[in-house]
């Protein structure tokens, strides 16, 4: 069913300044401002939204409901990134090197501690050989699992998962706070110890943090923008993450090198494409100037897959997210990792699949689930758009 606020909210973030305007005003006039805040909630861009509908007049409930809501992410925020920076604190002492990626480096680097960036969870990198300790080390700082199982079970549901599309990490928890604990990221075009090597240090909450060079930490965005499926509900910060560090590029005199790197590293397709939905909002930035000069170091092969995947992002905008399960149908890969994954422990496997469903609220049986997919198969040209995200998410069957 046709969404009316997705494409307005989108405007309103990503648009050039008259577009996101009147964005602004079309939702206030269709006194959707209340909406408009809950799916800014959702979409993770509340601080972004306050900013764009603050020219408008709101309804004194409206602007209530924004404040508090504001109020009740930045102070989230503040609380989760402080526990994030103890927990790398007590890596960093325990001789742990971990890079800190997506949200915390993007606060350090992008938006220097401004209360415009909120995030969820914490993400670090480590060598593969250092997650035990690093998990033993959070453990005893306060941090738990809750997948159940031995370590070794869970890295190989983890293997053997295509929702985790070869993100390969465990998640540990403590008062309302995660950290993503990754030790490998397949996907991105760089390993883990050229990550590591290529690091540099910025200063979050007055601790030194370790965060991606600006052109990894590019590849880590559009790298995540595939994995989520170039769903507009949870990519539309990672979007206006991407416009900055453009930016940043271009200050610095390296987004032609940085473009070079991308198609060095093998990711042209999807980074034409996230760079291709920024344009589509706003042809006068970095990131629309970055799209045309990618643009011309790639095949017309290239541009064609990446063009199919910006139309995927403006499906789904209209339409609604695409259940994960369709990608599933699409590509052999994803249906061969769960056999493996069943048949090595089908307990284990249920497991840990439960607990992940259960953080993610939308836990379900596998009738319910079959039904769901049946009735959410989209005609055959989405198909196709699906099968293109599938292609460079999974890589060729």
């Amino acid at each position: 069913m046709p969404d009316g606020l997705a494409p307005l909210l989108a405007e309103l973030v990503l648009g050039a300044t008259g577009r996101a305007r009147r964005a602004a005003q079309a939702i206030a006039d269709g006194n959707g401002c209340l909406d408009g805040t809950n799916r800014a909630i959702q979409w993770k861009v509340l601080p972004q939204f306050a900013e764009g509908v603050s020219g408008v007049s709101m309804a004194p409930l409206e602007t209530l409901h924004l404040r508090r809501e504001l109020l009740r992410a930045r102070g989230d925020t503040a609380r989760r990134a402080t526990k994030a920076v103890s927990g790398i604190a007590a890596l960093e002492a325990a001789g742990v090197r971990a890079l800190v990626f997506k949200g915390l480096a993007s606060m350090a680097v992008l938006y220097r501690d401004a209360p415009s960036r909120t995030i969820h969870d914490a993400d670090l990198l480590v060598m593969p050989q250092d997650v035990p300790q690093a998990v033993a080390c959070l453990e005893a700082n306060g941090f738990h699992r809750e997948d159940g199982g031995t370590l070794a079970e869970y890295t190989q549901f983890v293997e053997n998962s295509p929702g985790f599309a070869g993100n390969q990490a465990i998640t540990l928890y403590t008062d309302g706070s995660e950290i993503d604990l990754h030790w490998e990221l397949h996907g991105c075009g760089v390993k883990a110890e050229e990550l590591l090597s290529r690091s540099r240090k910025e200063r979050l909450h007055d601790q030194w943090i370790i965060v991606p060079d600006p052109v990894d930490a590019l590849l880590l965005t559009i790298r995540h923008v595939v994995r989520e499926n170039f769903a507009a509900d949870m990519i539309c910060r990672d979007l206006m993450d991407t416009k900055l560090r453009c930016e940043v590029l271009e200050r610095d005199g390296e987004l032609h090198s940085a473009m070079t790197r991308i198609v060095e590293a093998g990711v042209e397709v999807p980074a034409l494409a996230v760079l291709g939905v920024l344009s589509s909002y706003d042809e006068g930035t970095p990131a629309s100037r970055a799209c045309r000069y990618l643009e011309g170091l790639v095949s017309p092969v290239s541009r064609a897959s990446a063009a199919r995947l910006v139309e995927l992002f403006h499906y789904q905008m209209r339409h609604g997210a695409l259940p994960k399960d369709v990608f599933y149908l699409v590509h052999s890969r994803p249906l061969r990792q769960i056999a493996r994954g069943l048949g090595t422990s089908w307990s284990s496997y249920r497991r840990n699949m439960k607990v992940i469903e259960q953080k993610l609220e939308h836990e379900m049986n596998w009738t319910a689930r079959i039904a769901m997919l049946a009735r959410s198969i989209p005609n055959l040209r989405t198909m196709k758009l699906a099968r293109a995200l599938a292609r460079v998410k999974y890589g060729t069957d």
